[in-house]
Order: C-alpha cells, then structure tokens, then sequence
C-alpha cells in the first residue's frame, strides 16, 4: 500500500506530543546527572570550570574543550544569529541557508539532498490557530515509519485581521490570505534526532523554535552551527511554500476561522481524504526542493526562451514566388526569353501563366 509509513491518522496530535514529552524528559535528567556533558548557556558565556572535562569536534576530531573553545562558540552563535532577525524565518529562508551552510558540508550528503531523495511525502494533517501539524515519511534507515514537523505561522493574527476586515463578497480571500500567510515568518519543530541534536540549539538562538528550547550548545555534533533544518523539515518547507495541496489545506483553515465566532480556528483532515492524496501523490513526481539561485536561473531560462520565441516571430517569412514567374525569370537569364518578347507577349494580353506554358512547349 502506497500509505504504510503513515498509518493511522487518529491519535496523530497524541502521539506527537508523547514523543516531545519522552524527549523533554531525557533531556532533563541528562541535564540533572551528576556526570551531565550538557554545555550551558552560562559556561559558553565564560563560567568555565576546567576541571570539567568535556569534549567537542571544533576543528574535526573530538578532543576536550579549552577556554579558547569558548571564545569560539560565543563567535560562531554571533555568525549564525546573523541569519536571522529574531523573529522568526520564512520557508524560502530555511532552504537557502541549508543550501548555502550546509550540515556537515558540502556534497551529494547534505540535510538539503537528502531530503531531495529520500523524503517523498509531507502532508498537513491537522492545524489550530496558527499550527499545523505535519507527517512525514521518514528516511531509509529511521526506526521509525514516520516523523511530526510542527510549523507554528507568525503573522496568524494579522491573516486573522486581513479575514475580519473582508466582506462577504470577497469569497477568494481566505485563499488569498492563506497564500500571503505562507510567504511570511514562522517558527519549526520536529520529532527527529537530526533536529534535536544537530539544529534545536539553532532554532533557539534564532528564534524559529516551535518546541523545547535547547540551550545546551551542541559542541559535539554541530559545534560550528552550521545548516538549518533537518531533512524533514526541508521537504515541509518547500510544500508550505509551493505546494497547491498545502495552499488548500489553509484557505480551509482560513474559511473556518473566518466563519469562528471566537476567532479561533480547527481544522483536521479525513484518514480517507488523506489517503487519496496519497495516492494521488504515489503517481505524480515528487515537488523538487529548489532554492532562490535555482528558481532565478529557471525564470532566466524561461524568459530567453520566450524572447527567442517572440524574435522567431517576428522574422518574416521568405515569400516563394508563384512557378510561372520562376520559370520566365530562368527563361531571360538563360536566354530563351528576350525582355523584348515578353514585353510583347504582355502587351497582347498574355497572363505570365500563359507565358509559361507557352516556355514550357
């Protein structure tokens, strides 16, 4: 069956939401052992204690962290909230910084490729106010069938305000509304490893974070911050940003937070309904994650192409002049015909078709 890595929809919002629960846990009594390897927010900013031994991979092998570690850390935090304004990122954003500060590098084996190739389906499932919760397959060698990305929409409110101050009429704009929702910032989770390890502390320090806050530097796994979002994440982004399914998951939404007495809004999806997009989807190409370089050089392209076809237009075409008047030009250049006679032969009411087959007996 083309649905197996989703399963069941119902108890999709539970199953979430243990899973961040079961992670916040672990986290906590990680942080609480006596023997933690936690790297807080104080001890980066300069609270050091070098009897403790703990061990980064700043610089390629793992080894203990000294003070200038830390002076390292602090500036690598400074270049990365340099990405970022602080309150919040779009999805385009999300996928131009992972193309561009890859994690671990460069190479067929970023975030950004393998979300290309091994995430296939992201679809939304269920939403409340201003999140909305998406599934995902996961990768080849996850444990798991599938993984929860959260997107948290900032401007819900002002989407909220724009469908308020509509009048009846206007029955496009919650689609409208919801295509300008998409463009504009939000915050992400997910339920993944990747995510947690690698870009939580990312998410944190710029302010994109839909779940637990991670304050705890990841000096092993990702000490030089770089990358944005894992694979599953990516393949979400780019179905918010251009994916017409998506679109219309959220106009839903926003019809029924038009139609809210309070203001508020839930939508969930069938399993049934889902299903058929997921088959419908089994049969159609895969929505390629493109980046703003890509997407710039394709409209380049389109548009010479287009110019060229408008030149072609515009050429005009050689005119093929009619047989007899062919064959009696031959006739003078090879001098079978005098202009003299032909002159002749017009003045006595011979067509120039007469006078070709006159040429040609």
């Amino acid at each position: 069956m083309v649905n197996l890595w989703l399963g069941k929809l119902k108890g999709h919002i539970s199953e979430a939401k243990n899973r961040a629960k079961a992670d916040k846990l672990e986290r906590e009594a990680a942080e609480k052992h006596p023997n933690s390897i936690i790297l807080t927010k104080r001890e980066v900013q300069g609270e050091w204690d070098a009897s403790r031994v703990l061990v980064t991979t700043i610089g390629g092998a793992p080894r203990p962290i000294t003070t200038n570690d830390l002076a390292q850390f602090r500036h690598n935090m400074r270049m990365a909230q340099k990405n970022f304004n602080g309150d919040g990122i779009t999805a385009r954003q999300v996928i131009d910084l992972a193309s561009s500060k890859p994690m671990p590098g460069t190479g067929s084996d970023t975030d950004i490729d393998r979300a290309r190739k091994q995430i296939t389906m992201a679809v939304p499932v269920s939403a409340f106010n201003n999140e909305v919760r998406f599934i995902t397959n996961a990768g080849p060698d996850s444990e798991v069938n599938r993984h929860h990305v959260l997107v948290r929409f900032n401007a819900f409110s002002v989407a909220a305000n724009k469908l308020m101050a509509s009048t009846a009429k206007e029955r496009r704009d919650p689609k409208q509304t919801a295509n300008w929702l998409r463009k504009q910032k939000l915050a992400f989770d997910c339920s993944c490893g990747r995510h947690r390890y690698w870009f939580r502390y990312i998410s944190t320090i710029g302010n994109f974070n839909a779940g637990r806050k991670e304050m705890g530097f990841p000096k092993i796994r990702n000490p030089n911050l770089k990358g944005v979002a894992c694979k599953h994440v990516l393949r979400v982004m780019s179905e918010v940003e251009s994916s017409t399914s998506v679109l219309n998951f959220l106009a839903k939404h926003m019809e029924k937070l038009r139609d809210s007495q309070d203001n508020t809004a839930k939508h969930r999806i069938k399993q049934k309904e889902h299903d058929d997009e997921i088959k419908k989807r089994a049969n159609s190409r895969v929505n390629t994650i493109k980046t703003s370089e890509q997407r710039a050089a394709e409209r380049k392209r389109a548009k010479e192409r287009e110019s060229l076809h408008k030149k072609a237009k515009q050429v005009k075409r050689i005119e093929r002049k009619p047989t007899a008047t062919r064959r009696i030009e031959a006739a003078l250049a090879s001098g079978k015909l005098s202009a003299s006679d032909l002159e002749v032969l017009r003045r006595i009411g011979f067509t120039d078709k007469q006078v070709a087959e006159k040429l040609k007996g």
